[in-house]
């Protein structure tokens, strides 16, 4: 048994990893883009937000996950799911806006607290990047409830997400790989009014970390890239 962790700063309760994918909920539920397709699990990880090797260690599976996908080939699109109008629903467009801050457009990143992407645009700004003969490698972020111990936990799975499932909404499937943070606990029935009352901090915190990661992941994997390409022969 690994021993217990000092408290958060959060202000809940210590961090402990996830013990299986189905343990957080609310928007999401972790699922594969084909069902009958092997989803390659080994970039699967959950990392507690407030450890100092976080942003590394999301930044390090993130960037293996993007090249083991296509990736700088196919382009990286960020969607970053859900509204300002609610606390802890705010992380993905708070992730969406550190992206849009550090320099990426928004043919990159769907969903901002300007313009966030939720269950009313959700197909209609997503379809075009498929209707368009395009290939994106779509990264799914979200915000999650689950059990007091996973509070601040962030989960990378390859795989997409299905956004409001956990609160009963019927919603397509999204991307290939799925970046979630567990924001706070989930109570059934009261899942609404949980994430209304959601700490501000706590949200912040997460999506800072998870915006500092992706943007370091597309720096890793373009060097990556650029070290494994061959240079180009020369005509005798």
């Amino acid at each position: 048994m690994v021993g217990e962790r000092p408290r958060n700063p959060y202000g809940y309760a210590p961090s402990g990893w996830v013990a299986d994918a189905g343990a957080a909920r609310h928007s999401l539920r972790i699922r594969k883009t084909d069902p009958r397709a092997a989803v390659d699990m080994s970039h699967n990880i959950d990392v507690p937000g407030d450890d100092p090797a976080a942003m590394h260690t999301l930044a390090m599976s993130l960037s293996q996950a993007l090249v083991t996908h296509g990736a700088p080939e196919r382009p990286v699109v960020f969607a970053c799911i859900g509204t300002d109008r609610s606390t802890g629903d705010a992380l993905g467009p708070l992730v969406g806006q550190w992206l849009i801050r550090s320099g990426y457009d928004d043919s990159r990143v769907m969903g901002t607290l300007e313009y966030p992407l939720h269950a009313l645009n959700l197909r209609a700004r997503l379809d075009p990047l498929t209707n368009a003969g395009q290939s994106p490698l779509v990264v799914a972020i979200d915000a999650a409830l689950g059990p007091r111990g996973s509070i601040g936990i962030i989960s990378l799975r390859s795989g997409g997400l299905r956004p409001g499932h956990g609160v009963g909404k019927s919603l397509p499937a999204i991307g290939e790989l799925a970046i979630t943070a567990t924001v706070n606990i989930a109570s059934g029935g009261f899942d609404a009014h949980v994430l209304q009352s959601t700490r501000l901090y706590v949200v912040q915190s997460l999506a800072k970390t998870i915006g500092i990661a992706c943007c370091d992941a597309m720096h890793m994997t373009e060097r990556i890239t650029s070290m494994t390409t061959p240079e180009p022969a020369i005509a005798a």
